[in-house]
């Protein structure tokens, strides 16, 4: 979904789809029976320090006298720019968690996964929980283990069921470390940050 919605806003960064976006905004002002949709001049607050000028073949920023394309450039560009910039640094540690832990959701569904798609996901997990030469799983043995796991569970079922189905049979180690990794991983820090909050309201930093 992610990945859909960056697409999204990057498409949106074209001329044609900024003339679309306006027809469109002047259609629904006429239907609202709204005044004529005129663009003001918009000039978003950015320090734009005058370097002094060394060459002659350096030259300053021009000056945009025409709305649209003030408006086009200074608001709708620069809008779009900061979405977009904004999904890449909130959501890459989301996508490397998806990247790593994705196959461990719906283990059901291995059973029709090729060997070597799974068998790579296994070695990627197994690595990243490695420290030194001590690892938390061994890669072929939760391969294994996956592949005899997902020919009891059906399709669909999630890693917290499956990790109460593991308990109650006392199998699969591996795999019962895996998920309780996956299971005890924050996403976000948002839980921290509300405690931090409401630490501030009883006491004092010192």
């Amino acid at each position: 979904m992610l990945e859909k919605t960056k697409a999204y806003f990057e498409t949106c960064r074209t001329e044609e789809k900024f003339v679309s976006f306006l027809m469109d905004s002047k259609e629904l002002a006429t239907e609202l029976e709204l005044e004529d949709l005129t663009l003001p001049q918009v000039s978003v607050s950015r320090q734009r320090s005058k370097k002094p000028i060394h060459f002659t073949y350096e030259g300053r920023d021009e000056t945009i006298d025409d709305p649209t394309k003030c408006y086009k450039i200074e608001f709708y560009y620069y809008l779009l720019d900061i979405v977009t910039t904004s999904l890449d640094e909130k959501f890459n540690q989301l996508k490397s968690h998806w990247d790593y832990f994705d196959f461990l959701y719906n283990i059901g569904k291995l059973k029709n996964a090729l060997s070597d798609s799974l068998d790579t996901k296994c070695r990627n997990l197994a690595a990243i929980l490695q420290d030194h030469e001590s690892s938390n799983i061994d890669a072929l043995e939760l391969r294994e283990e996956l592949k005899v796991l997902s020919t009891l569970l059906k399709p669909g079922i999630g890693p917290k069921e499956t990790l109460k189905f593991i308990g109650r049979h006392n199998f699969c180690p591996n795999v019962n470390i895996a998920l309780r990794i996956l299971l005890t991983l924050p996403v976000t820090d948002v839980s921290g940050e509300r405690g931090f909050s409401k630490l501030k309201l009883i006491k004092t930093y010192l």
